[in-house]
Formats: C-alpha cells, sequence, structure tokens
C-alpha cells in the first residue's frame, strides 16, 4: 500500500512538474511572438514613414508627437495631407503605452504602430549637425525644416526601458531642401 501511495506522489509531481513547463513555454512562446510582430510592425511603419516624408512638399505643423504635411503618397499628380500623430493608448491593458496613428487626407485614421514607450517621436533641425529646433515649431520656421529625425521606443510590457524594449531610429533629409 505504500508503495502504491508513493508511486502515485511521485507520478502526481511529475504531472505537475510537465504540466508547469508546458504553460510556461507558451507563455514564454506567445511573449516571442508578441515582441517580434512589434518590432516587424514598427520597422514597417518607419519605412512606411520615411517614404511620406520623402516625398513631402509643404510642412503643415511639426511637433514632436505631430507632424502634418503634404505629400504624394500615392504617386498620382495630387499632393495628399499626411497626419502622424501619437495618441495615448487607453484601451485595457495598454495603460501608459502610446500609439501612433496615421491619416491621410482625414480619411480613416489608421493605427500604425503600437507599444511606444514615449509620446516624443519627432525632432527636427535645420540643417546637417545642427541643434535640433524646439518643439513645436514655429511657423515660420517650418520652411527652415531640412531634416526631421523619428525615434520610436517600444516594449512589450513594462513603461519603463528595459532589456526588451526596441529603438528604432531613422534620420530623413528632405529633398530639395539641401
Amino acid at each position: 500500500m505504500i508503495e502504491l501511495l508513493l508511486s502515485s506522489l511521485f507520478i502526481a509531481v511529475l504531472v505537475v512538474l510537465i504540466t508547469m513547463s508546458y504553460f510556461n513555454t507558451t507563455k514564454s512562446s506567445e511573449i516571442t511572438i508578441s515582441v517580434a510582430t512589434s518590432a516587424q510592425d514598427a520597422r514597417t511603419a518607419m519605412n512606411l514613414m520615411t517614404k511620406d516624408i520623402r516625398e513631402l512638399s509643404e510642412i503643415t505643423y511639426a511637433a514632436g508627437d505631430e507632424l502634418i504635411f503634404k505629400s504624394n503618397v500615392d504617386s498620382d499628380d495630387y499632393q495628399e495631407i499626411v497626419h502622424y500623430r501619437v495618441i495615448a493608448d487607453e484601451e485595457p491593458g495598454y495603460e501608459g503605452f502610446y500609439k501612433l496613428a496615421r491619416d491621410v487626407d482625414s480619411g480613416n485614421e489608421k493605427i500604425v504602430v503600437r507599444h511606444l514607450l514615449v509620446s516624443q517621436i519627432f525632432s527636427y533641425t535645420a540643417g546637417y549637425g545642427q541643434e535640433p529646433l524646439a518643439v513645436p515649431v514655429e511657423e515660420e520656421s517650418i520652411g527652415d525644416i531640412r531634416n526631421i529625425s523619428i525615434g520610436l521606443s517600444i516594449d512589450q510590457q513594462e513603461t519603463v526601458e528595459g532589456p526588451r524594449t526596441m529603438n528604432i531610429e531613422t534620420s530623413v533629409t528632405l529633398r530639395n531642401r539641401i
């Protein structure tokens, strides 16, 4: 009877350990997939923003968390108004994060990046090696912008920079303004 009881206890402990290992592996896989998806979304958004900005003809508004400009984003004869803005994410589970929205011609605003840790992603300079312009850029200084830098800091879990935080940065020199 004691041998049967010990065998049952041993099997129960073994089943608990295997079950815990399975759930830990599943959770780890979900986190890895989530981080990889965010990384891919951020790279895609960065490429889209870079393309849009390179095609711009006129900047209407320039701030650290918002950029409005005219650009030919669909290669037709019409200049669309493109609006990027960072907004607080108020969905349950995303408090403390920000998301980046893109709107073209006041149509359907689409979220292009989630899980941003900071709201100030744009900076502007009047030339290479110069100090950044104060944001929001004053209306009379908007024409001086020659370079737009974009910095995305993304994480899945914490609202402070940690080991899983991914930083993507790029700098776009505006065509015909060098």
